[in-house]
């Protein structure tokens, strides 16, 4: 079994957390999160550690429970939304000699996935949905170029016709055609911002 550290985990047992409340317990719930990551590698025998990537209601840890949880490594639910975090984080798992491998769901429809977002029991505002789903492209597209021997892997979610959530692990043939694939993903805030307006109220 997998050793998982999440954030949104943490946020449940810290004092007077409530859902409605969620962001609040953001910025604590993550430190708490790091800390234990960093113990984690310290003291787990697991030699691979998986870093979750993707923006917030992407699907991350609905994948996680369904497809990584069984396997021997460390999982850190995160979004991975700044080059500045992914970076400090990979040192860390570099620097204990352990095997850096991220995982990046990208939902097929931002439109559903705000909608997933917004009726979550978890509430943010509207910002957190933007910032991490345009900070976790452009952090992908970071490591992608940075560290051209971590094995990167995309994952797309959707929707079946019955509303249950599924996962297309996407294939590249060479580092070049994941390159492109990431660079053609990169939205910025005001972009995601259009889109979704448009789809919502047009």
């Amino acid at each position: 079994m997998a050793l998982i550290i999440s954030a949104d985990e943490i946020k449940k047992k810290l004092p007077n957390y409530s859902p409605e409340k969620a962001e609040l317990f953001h910025r604590e719930s993550a430190k708490l999160a790091d800390k234990n990551f960093e113990i984690a590698l310290k003291e787990s025998s697991f030699k691979e550690v998986i870093l979750l990537c993707g923006g917030t209601a992407s699907g991350k840890t609905e994948f996680l429970v369904t497809q990584l949880n069984r396997k021997p490594c460390i999982i850190l639910d995160a979004t991975l939304s700044t080059e500045e975090g992914a970076k400090i984080k990979l040192k860390r798992i570099i620097k204990t000699k352990k095997e850096p491998v991220i995982y990046a769901v990208i939902p097929d429809d931002l439109k559903r996935a705000f909608i997933a977002f917004l009726n979550r029991d978890r509430k943010f505002s509207d910002k957190h949905f933007y910032d991490t789903h345009s900070g976790s492209r452009k952090t992908l597209l970071w490591i992608a170029l940075n560290y051209p021997g971590i094995k990167i892997n995309i994952v797309e979610s959707s929707y079946t016709k019955d509303q249950l959530l599924q996962f297309a692990k996407l294939k590249f043939t060479n580092k070049k055609k994941l390159i492109d694939y990431l660079t053609g993903l990169q939205l910025t805030e005001s972009d995601i911002i259009s889109i979704i307006n448009k789809e919502l109220y047009e």
